[in-house]
């Protein structure tokens, strides 16, 4: 079923288009009877349901921006209007609009062969200047004739009416709603520009203006196969007080316009009205006149802002009950003159060699413009740059007949391409004279994007300054760009916020942040906010804190280890009486020393407050760079699989990486580290040896990274193996709450063939202190071999093994083995990684990693 559509009526539109000709009364024309098909698919259900033919006599008819096949079809970002409202794009009847016929009734007279004819009969005859008709021909263009019937039973006929082809044509009142065919349902956007309906204007002769049009005829003439559809009409309505001619604008002040217009022929209106606003939006017939009851034909609008367009209408009082419609629009812009504030984006103007209306460009050389180039706000900022050599360029802001009060300050976000620079604000005598640029204050500018802290900047205007001075600001000639953006001109507030703001000595749990006073400091200091969001505070959030009056730096406490932090800070001058927030920046906590036990299985790698982005130096120095291409990656562990493990691999001179773990709070005494390792070729699980200067290092810091010892070093002597190796280190007289490991990897300056990946995983700091089974299974010396191996495992010495069990990486019992003998058959299982734990008879156990090929 489709959804009903109530017809729509539409009143008199009031029009906003040149002046130069009589303005139009812009009305709908309802149409009652005459429509003779239904060709828009609209609502829920396939197109043949909601329509009743084609548009083009093939498959193809219009859709409905409602329609859907199915319920749960996705909704059409195209398609003609769903409240049947049609408002025509031609130039030249801006305002014109049309409705349709409901979309689930017929909504078309279809006119497919030559003399193929129909009347429409309009729901309420109305007297027109002009009849707009609205139509398209599908599969080709056609050529009609209409009579237009009055009701005094006259008419005039209009012959050779073209109707284009619905496609790629011009003339057209919309376009690009898309179409559907009715056997498939398949749907075509028209790319935007598709389909099209096209206006057609009917010009009704003087003698039959007054007529009442009742209806129209239309007869298909062509004998082309095109089809013509005709959708719907609108009329420039006849009235006997027509609206006046505006004339052009006389003289324009900073605050007032001179306006005029001429009468319509023949007519002698008592009074006009007039209305303008500073916006486009056209009045209707109940809108209020600004000036009303205006004699004569001209009058100054009055009491207007500097540098503002303004849009005027005029109407005709032809008798006490007979008024015009409103005129086409007229407009214009006031004069610049003094203002008392100010706020400029420069997002409406163009980018290229220009400043804001109002404002002075004195420019030598070099480059003063308005760029796109990443603003503060918006698209738009001013971009100033010199050469060493060059004359800085100076851009004076407009007249403010207050600058001189003392009780204002300017106020303006910038930055420098590269830090720092300098930024001069001060004031000229003679606006298109540099010359005579006095400097109030030199900014430095620090900051390199408007996102940073301190990017805005303030210049109290001391009232010593000349009564016609000018403010200006200018770049320094040293090479770097200077933007600025967001520029307001205000009275200083009552509270003022802080400035330079810093913040330092960040811990796991403080910040410290630094600012500085402002020249009136806060009777009740400072109010500090902070979030794990870079979303601003509002003047009525809730603070995370405070700070004493007479304060300059605050340590904050209660932050959480390892954690962004977006802060800001403003001044309290008392309960009510609060500054602007000021951004303090962005900062991130140290990560806490953890209490062991910790096992780090890589399942994120590196893992939390660990890193691998260090590279270069020695156990001596330290690491002495950065990498964004860490040589300590995710892996599997010896190559099998792809994670929850870390490697290196090493295979070229130089080439030296650091995996760094978390800080360690050792003070409580007796822990050990422990990890398992080993080696494999580059990428495979087969063994490999290591060059000749490599080394693996294990080393250790007790003060939190700055000197290192080593625990351990592996290099060619050592030859670790390809199968999981357990090591273990007692950490005695390691005591520090501040410890950090490292694995230090290096393939040495020899230029040596091999390229191998060294591999850990299970990083464990635990409690040194073995329980009697873990110590006894310490003890025993039983080795599994070969590891990797392809069916069989041997166990060294299976006199005190009682059951032997095999696990997958996710602790699921492959195998058990009770009273096993020395060569385990294990070819039912698939290559990979296992778990072979062996049961002692004292109850011991233990475990070790295992790859079947």
């Amino acid at each position: 079923m489709k959804r009903n559509q109530p017809a729509l009526m539409l009143g008199a539109l009031g029009i906003l288009t040149s002046s130069l000709a009589f303005a139009q009364n812009f009305q709908t024309m309802p149409i009652q009877s005459g429509l003779t098909a239904d060709v828009i698919a609209n609502g829920v259900g396939s197109a043949t349901t909601s329509t009743t033919t084609d548009v083009d006599g093939v498959s193809y008819a219009f859709v409905s921006q409602d329609f859907q096949a199915t319920a749960t079809s996705p909704a059409l970002t195209y398609g003609l209007p769903t409240n049947g409202i049609i408002n025509s794009v031609v130039t030249s009847t801006p305002g014109l609009s049309y409705v349709m016929a409901n979309y689930s009734s017929n909504n078309s007279l279809k006119l497919s062969n030559q003399n193929d004819t129909g009347t429409i009969v309009f729901t309420t005859p109305k007297a027109a200047f002009r009849l707009y008709m609205l139509a398209t021909s599908g599969s080709g263009a056609s050529t009609v004739s209409v009579v237009v019937k009055f009701t005094d039973n006259t008419s005039q006929t209009f012959t050779g009416i073209n109707i284009s082809d619905w496609y790629d044509n011009t003339g057209f009142a919309i376009q690009g709603f898309g179409r559907i065919n009715r056997n498939t349902n398949a749907l075509e956007t028209g790319s935007g520009t598709n389909p099209r309906l096209y206006q057609s204007l009917l010009t009704i002769d003087p003698a039959n203006q007054s007529k009442l049009i009742q209806s129209v005829t239309i007869t298909k003439t062509s004998t082309a196969q095109g089809h013509a559809n005709i959708f719907a009409f609108s009329v420039d309505a006849y009235s006997s007080c027509p609206p006046p001619t505006l004339n052009a604008v006389g003289t324009i002040t900073a605050n007032s316009a001179a306006i005029s217009w001429s009468p319509a022929a023949g007519t002698t209106p008592t009074t006009y009205d007039v209305y303008y606003n500073t916006n486009n939006t056209p009045p209707t017939s109940s809108t209020t006149a600004n000036l009303p009851g205006v004699s004569g034909t001209s009058t100054t609008i009055p009491s207007l802002a500097s540098n503002t367009t303004y849009y005027y209408w005029v109407r005709s009082n032809c008798t006490t009950t007979s008024q015009s419609a409103w005129s086409f629009s007229g407009n214009f812009k006031t004069l610049c003159g003094p203002m008392t504030s100010m706020s400029e984006n420069f997002d409406s103007y163009n980018t290229g060699n220009i400043v804001p209306d109002c404002w002075v460009r004195n420019y030598v050389n070099g480059t003063m413009s308005i760029s796109s180039s990443t603003p503060a706000s918006g698209n738009r900022n001013i971009y100033q740059t010199t050469s060493t050599t060059q004359t800085p360029s100076t851009v004076v802001l407009p007249e403010f007949s207050n600058v001189n009060a003392g009780t204002h300050w300017l106020r303006f976000k910038a930055r420098v391409s590269s830090a720092s620079g300098t930024l001069n604000v001060g004031y000229v005598t003679n606006p298109t004279d540099a010359s005579t640029f006095v400097l109030l204050q030199a900014l430095s500018i620090t900051n390199t994007n408007y996102t940073s802290a301190n990017s805005e900047y303030t210049v109290i205007v001391p009232s010593s300054i000349p009564a016609n001075a000018r403010l200006a600001v200018r770049n320094t000639a040293d090479g770097k760009g200077y933007y600025w953006d967001d520029v307001v001109w205000e009275a200083v507030p009552a509270c003022i916020p802080p400035t330079a703001i810093s913040t330092s000595a960040v811990t796991a749990n403080t910040v410290t942040v630094s600012w500085t006073a402002p020249a009136s400091a806060p009777a009740n200091g400072y109010e500090y906010y902070y979030s794990t969001a870079n979303t601003a505070p509002t003047a009525t959030a809730t603070i995370s804190g405070t700070s004493a009056a007479g304060s300059v730096s605050k340590v904050v406490p209660g932050l959480n280890p390892a954690t962004t932090y977006f802060m800001w800070i403003r001044s309290s001058c008392g309960t009510t009486s609060k500054s602007t927030w000021s951004y303090v920046g962005t900062f991130t906590t140290l990560c806490a020393a953890i209490t062991p036990s910790y096992t780090n299985d890589f399942s994120t790698a590196p893992g939390n407050c660990w890193t691998n982005n260090q590279t270069g130096g020695t156990p001596a120095t330290g690491p002495t760079g950065t990498t964004t291409s860490p040589l300590w990656v995710s892996g599997g562990f010896l190559n099998v699989g792809s994670a929850n493990s870390m490697r290196i691999n090493l295979y070229s001179v130089n080439r030296t990486g650091w995996l760094k773990t978390a800080a360690f709070d050792l003070s409580a005494g007796g822990y050990r580290v422990k990890f398992d390792y080993g080696v494999t070729a580059y990428n495979a699980t087969g063994a490999s040896a290591m060059g000749s200067d490599d080394n693996v290092q294990l080393l250790v810091s007790n003060d939190g990274g700055s000197t290192w010892t080593s625990l351990k070093t592996w290099n060619a002597a050592s030859a670790p193996s390809n199968t999981s190796t357990t090591f273990s280190y007692d950490l005695v007289g390691y005591n520090s709450a501040n410890t950090i490991f490292a694995l230090y990897g290096t393939d040495g300056t020899a230029d040596d063939n091999e390229d191998y990946d060294f591999h850990i995983d299970n990083f464990t700091v635990e409690a040194a202190n073995l329980s009697t089974s873990e110590a006894n299974a310490k003890n025993k010396e039983v080795k599994v071999y070969p590891n990797p191996f392809r069916d069989i495992v041997n166990i060294s010495d299976i006199k005190e093994v009682k059951t032997v069990k095999v696990f997958d990486l996710n602790g699921r019992t492959l195998k058990t083995i009770e009273n096993p003998t020395k060569e385990i058959n294990l070819s039912s299982l698939n290559p990979g990684l296992y778990l072979i734990t062996m049961y002692f008879k004292d109850g011991s156990q233990n475990t070790v990693k295992a790859i079947k090929k």
